[in-house]
Order: structure tokens, then C-alpha cells, then sequence
């Protein structure tokens, strides 16, 4: 997956929201089938493909960030993030 990384938790892979969201000091996170991060603009373990048809499964999970924890910061609202496959 491509997108822009939540800059609070850089070098994590982290998605980071989009400015039109409200909702703050949260990151998306991204993980495969199995449960494991896929860090955002980081190449994934290699999936076996049928030549017929075939269902990715993938999660996304919210995640605080460790600054707006601390000071109690995050903001709750409608939230937005983009990420390419």
C-alpha cells in the first residue's frame, strides 16, 4: 500500500489521515490476513495468485498516536485517509 505516513509516528508505516478529517492524533494502521502491520510505502510478503479468481484479505485498524496519549490530545470525528494497492 502507498499513501502519506503519519508524520507523529514516522518510520512505524503508519497511513496518515487526510487533512479534510476532523478526528486527530490517530494514524491507520494496515495489516494482512494473518494480523501482521503492513507499513505504509513498505513492499509486503508475496501472496500466491490463482489464475482465476483470487480474495486479498486485508484490515485497517485505528491507532493513537503515542504524543496525543500522552497529552490526552486526540479528537474524536469523521476521518478520512488514502492509501493505493
Amino acid at each position: 500500500f502507498k499513501g502519506d505516513e503519519n508524520k507523529a509516528m514516522a518510520g512505524k508505516g503508519f497511513l496518515a489521515l487526510s487533512p479534510i478529517s476532523r478526528a486527530s492524533g490517530i494514524a491507520i494502521g494496515l495489516e494482512d490476513s494473518d494480523g501482521v502491520l503492513l507499513p505504509i510505502n513498505q513492499p509486503s510478503k508475496n501472496m500466491a495468485l490463482l489464475s482465476t479468481n483470487n480474495t486479498l484479505r486485508f484490515s485497517a485498524f485505528i491507532q493513537a498516536e503515542p504524543t496525543a496519549i500522552a497529552n490526552q490530545s486526540i479528537k474524536r470525528g469523521p476521518l478520512s485517509a488514502i492509501a493505493t494497492f
